[in-house]
């Protein structure tokens, strides 16, 4: 946004290469960005192998350096550093409660409150952990590393192959992994891992090939980046760019960074002011993207009794895909009895999921909910993508969350 100032796996052969499907119960402890996609595959049936689409694309620019599949101005780019603050006035803070550190920038995390179910007995093999790698940043800089875990659960030892990046991943690199002809022992873990280096703007994937030799398998851990021209204002990301990179196959309502502030729905959109319980699970709001100035953000839920914050994002997380919070923020909370609204704060005003609440701000329609479905397009249950548009260029990435396990309630 502007307000005045200038990230897929697929078994090729169906072996004893296993996907470790396991999670964290407290999202802001996990650091690798897979498992909260492992958690919406798993709600939406997608079976116990966990897998997804493979990751492949052409070029759509010409000359030299790597081609984005997807090519239009956009962002990224996450900054590091410590950021101090707290919760806006007059509002509680329940982030005090389970707090859990600080989830890294452009990392994601586990939403979810239940591990998913590994086998019993796992085959020889490895079990190859996280099934994707999600990053944002500037053409011509490189990422921040991370890291794809091979763990070896059996009690033989497994003859790595290679590790290697298909032809599709020329924004990425390799910078560390097992070699050819190396073995991880029994119990034993290794790891490769991979940074984010574009040349040009877009959307970018491909996928890093791991091949064991003894047991004889193939996974693929699937890479998807969104490089930007440079950081805030024009130079942002359109939302369509923002959900393609996260895997969420959403019709967001439009392709370019401006979508109009109308109030009626655009896309996939669906009338929700306000949500409810949709069972007895806590209900999940994690910060996927954030394009805005710099500055803390602190955001939450409200009922007619008044507002929670939850978690702040750091100040410095301004521009980038998964945004650092600040230590203590929850991934969730017990649901409220009723309704209940989506709210953030800035250093000058708060932003409401409801219309009429927003009638002191530049736009009133300042949030557009959208039903979540995953990079194959399946639908996940009960869950949402929130995208908050705080100042009125209409762009809708201000601040982007996924909320889980409410149902929607209009006016």
């Amino acid at each position: 946004m502007k307000r005045g100032r200038a990230c897929a796996s697929n078994s090729a052969v169906d072996i004893d290469l296993s996907i470790d499907c396991e999670l964290v119960k407290d999202s802001a402890a996990v650091t690798n960005h897979s498992s909260f996609i492992v958690f919406f595959l798993a709600n939406a049936a997608l079976g116990s192998a966990c897998s997804s689409s493979d990751a492949t694309g052409s070029s759509t620019v010409g000359g030299a350096g790597n081609s984005p599949i997807t090519t239009t101005a956009g962002g990224g780019g996450s900054s590091a550093g410590d950021a101090s603050g707290g919760s806006s006035a007059g509002s509680t803070s329940e982030a005090g409660a389970n707090a859990a550190g600080s989830t890294a920038g452009g990392g994601q995390s586990d939403a979810s409150g239940d591990a998913v179910a590994t086998p019993d007995v796992i085959a020889p093999g490895l079990a190859v952990s996280p099934l994707e790698l999600i990053f944002s940043g500037v053409q011509n800089t490189r990422s921040a590393p991370q890291t794809i875990s091979l763990k070896n659960p059996s009690m033989a030892t497994v003859q790595i192959e290679s590790v290697t990046l298909d032809t599709a991943a020329l924004a990425f690199e390799l910078m560390s992994g097992p070699k050819a002809g190396s073995s991880v022992a029994a119990g034993d873990t290794a790891t490769a891992q991979v940074v984010f280096h574009p040349t040009a703007i877009g959307v970018f994937q491909g996928g890093v090939n791991i091949k064991t030799s003894d047991p004889v398998g193939q996974k693929t851990v699937g890479l998807f980046g969104l490089s930007a021209r440079a950081l805030e204002g024009e130079n942002e990301p359109p939302l369509k760019l923002v959900v393609d990179t996260l895997g969420f196959a959403i019709d967001v309502g439009g392709s370019t960074l401006s979508l109009g502030t109308g109030a009626s729905p655009i896309g996939d959109e669906v009338p929700a002011f306000r949500f409810k319980a949709s069972g007895a699970m806590p209900v999940e709001l994690i910060p996927v993207a954030r394009y805005s100035p710099q500055e803390l953000i602190p955001y939450g839920y409200y009922t007619a009794a008044g507002e929670v914050v939850i978690g702040t994002i750091a100040a410095d997380q301004n521009q980038t895909l998964y945004p650092m919070t600040q230590p203590g923020a929850k991934s969730s909370f017990d649901a409220p009895a009723g309704e209940f609204g989506i709210f953030t704060a800035s250093a000058t005003h708060k932003t409401y999921s409801e219309d009429p609440k927003n009638a002191a701000n530049q736009t009133k329609h300042a949030v557009r909910t959208y039903p979540l479905k995953n990079r194959q397009g399946m639908a996940v249950a009960n869950a949402y993508l929130i995208c908050m548009e705080e100042a009125a260029n209409g762009d809708y990435q201000d601040y982007v969350f996924e909320l889980a396990n409410v149902v929607p309630v209009a006016k």
